[in-house]
């Protein structure tokens, strides 16, 4: 029987605590790598790489950080290098798909209204938390000569979203999708 593809390979995914980054976890997991979990939630961080450990039978990690600040994805490589040795694998998970409600009715917000500061918080997110976490993921794998990194995007990177797909049988909307998303 063959060694599974990603064995002794180490894996970093950021939003790991994530719909969809837990399931990176576990497929990266299964396939043989050591797994770093990061994502804001220290504790659930934790749970999680102990939940990867326990049902895939491979050491995993956890390490909070908010991709958004340098200091914090610095801290995160430095952290996974000191215990690790080694990254060949990033996957940039992390994002901002916050429904935005109108403070007084609860009601969702439309792009005409959609405030500045979440607009910015899903960029700094979204995008430069992307970019932060490859330069200081990708320099490593630079010198080393080998790696990979997967950017996780939406098909709303391509194309507008389509709010029609949010509204309800009786016309209302569940929520707007975010123009920044």
């Amino acid at each position: 029987m063959s060694a599974p593809p990603l064995e002794g390979r180490v894996a970093v995914v950021t939003g790991a605590l994530g719909l969809l980054g837990r399931r990176h976890c576990a497929a990266l997991a299964r396939a043989g790598a050591t797994v770093a979990a990061t994502d804001l939630d220290p504790a659930g961080c934790v749970a999680l790489a102990d939940e990867l450990a326990a049902t895939h039978g491979r050491p995993a990690v956890a390490h909070a950080a908010d991709v958004s600040v340098p200091g914090s994805v610095r801290a995160l490589a430095g952290a996974v290098l000191d215990r690790l040795g080694r990254v060949d694998v990033l996957v940039n998970n992390a994002a901002v798909n916050e429904k935005v409600e109108d403070p007084g009715t609860g009601a969702p917000l439309g792009f005409e209204d959609y405030p500045l500061e979440e607009w910015e918080r899903s960029l700094r997110v979204n995008v430069t938390g992307t970019f932060l976490c490859c330069q200081a993921f990708g320099a490593e794998m630079a010198g080393a000569g080998r790696g990979s990194i997967v950017d996780i995007a939406s098909t709303y990177g391509i194309v507008a979203p389509d709010q029609s797909l949010y509204r309800r049988p009786d016309g209302t909307r569940a929520f707007f999708k975010s123009a920044a998303y």
